[in-house]
């Protein structure tokens, strides 16, 4: 005759195999304490992922050179496909310095900051030199190259394709007692000439 244990007894066997598991589990866990850090270090990982890098701050947002003044956002003007907004201005400075270079002013040098782009399916060119100054007294005052230079600044620039954006610095060599009173430029394609006015203002010569 076969011999078959009482269910009871199956029942009890079985709660002292898990039990056993359990003890077994608790003193591995013991044994190696950094699991535990792991899993939660994982954890912070894998939340600092989802919510993605830091992005840039937006460049409108940099710190102010001396003198710069941010301009009203009264733009954009646009001439032909060029389309420019005015960002800051400095006038009165007397000597500009370069990485390679030091330029003094005949009379003050005025910078303006520009953004640029193009709002054509086509590439096109903007020649720097097509921009000038106006002054309260109704001159108009070019370029001046030597600064750019000194400051690697463009004169030209090339190819602006389809929406691209460009930021950079034009500087002029104003007489030390006019006061400029706004910016012009066109797209030297036939474009109409934009007018942009600027804050009428007492700049300190240094």
């Amino acid at each position: 005759m076969t011999f078959r244990p009482a269910r009871r007894d199956s029942v009890v066997a079985l709660a002292g195999v898990l039990a056993g598991a359990a003890v077994a589990t608790a003193i591995a866990v013991a044994a190696w304490p950094g699991s535990a850090q792991t899993a939660q270090g994982s954890s912070k990982a894998a939340s600092a992922t989802a919510t993605g890098p830091t992005l840039a701050p937006d460049p409108v947002n940099e710190t102010l050179r001396p003198k710069e003044v941010v301009l009203p956002s009264e733009g954009p003007y646009t001439s032909g496909k060029i389309v420019l907004v005015p960002l800051r201005l400095t006038c009165g400075l007397s000597t500009i310095i370069g990485t390679h270079g030091e330029e003094q002013a005949n009379g003050q040098y005025c910078m303006i900051r520009v953004a640029l782009t193009d709002d054509d399916t086509f590439t096109h060119t903007f020649d720097v030199r097509k921009t000038a100054l106006t002054t309260t007294a109704g001159a108009s005052i070019p370029v001046a190259y030597e600064a750019q230079e000194v400051e690697r600044q463009p004169l030209q620039l090339p190819e602006v394709g389809r929406s691209d954006r460009y930021e950079f610095d034009i500087y002029y060599d104003v007489p030390r007692d006019a006061t400029v009173n706004g910016f012009t430029f066109d797209d030297g394609e036939g474009g109409a000439t934009a007018r942009a006015p600027l804050p009428v203002r007492s700049w300190p010569f240094s």
